[in-house]
């Protein structure tokens, strides 16, 4: 009987060798990839949505003065970068008055609206001149030049400002005063300086009155509430041009 059984075992692993019998395969061996038929195509890739770069809308002086959009972007930079709290949606009680609808701008739209202002101060300040110079005949001596006080540049700024503000505006008065008064390679005119200086000095108004007019303690008297200089009407007007503040 065991003579019997394993002949029967060879005739049949033999006739498997002669019909070609194979293990089956898995379904990976079938197309290297684990599946059976036609390879699934990988998942396309659908690229991030992403938002177009926010284009601030020209400020006043750009189409006045050949180069003032540097200026422009002057002020951007300041302030995203040395003082972002002034794009806070609480910075002024009295942020309506230039533009309405501050409150529910974009950080974009704030900053451009920032940069409205500053044009707006400094053609009442200088006529957009960088190179503006005038003596003041109240404001007695300043301690850095020993001359008379002088308000000099886009915002009429003092070579006084950085030691009474405590700040690094870039004047420098030791190569200043190796040139004449109205050189305009004086650093208290480069619009980048007095344009940075300016913006620290709102700062710090802003910081401590939460306001961008004031009756009294305001550094610029064309935004002196009721001040015989005022020119915020004038100001406001400029600030309103802006589409989005209206």
């Amino acid at each position: 009987m065991r003579i019997l059984a394993l002949s029967l075992i060879l005739a049949s692993l033999w006739s498997c060798a002669k019909t070609g019998f194979e293990p089956a395969k898995s379904n990976s061996a079938a197309n290297g990839n684990g599946a059976t038929g036609t390879p699934e195509e990988p998942p396309t890739e659908v690229p991030p949505v992403t938002e177009p770069a926010y284009k601030p809308q020209a400020l006043a002086w750009e189409t006045k003065v050949a180069g003032s959009a540097a200026w422009s972007q002057a002020i951007y930079d300041v302030i995203q970068s040395e003082e972002p709290q002034m794009l806070g949606q609480n910075v002024a009680d009295d942020v309506e008055t230039y533009c309405p609808k501050y409150r529910t701008l974009s950080d974009d739209q704030r900053l451009n609206f920032w940069g409205q202002l500053f044009a707006a101060v400094a053609k009442y300040e200088s006529g957009w001149k960088p190179s503006s110079r005038m003596v003041e005949t109240t404001m007695g001596t300043d301690p850095l030049t020993g001359r008379q006080v002088a308000s000099e540049g886009l915002l009429q700024l003092s070579y006084q400002d950085e030691n009474s503000y405590k700040l690094d505006c870039g004047f420098d008065w030791t190569k200043d005063k190796l040139l004449s008064d109205t050189d305009p390679k004086k650093t208290i005119f480069d619009p980048k300086n007095n344009l940075r200086c300016g913006i620290k000095i709102m700062a710090r108004q802003l910081k401590n009155k939460r306001a961008i007019g004031l009756s009294s303690g305001v550094y610029w008297a064309v935004l002196k509430v009721g001040g015989k200089y005022t020119k915020i009407s004038e100001i406001s007007a400029i600030t309103k041009t802006l589409t989005f503040c209206k």
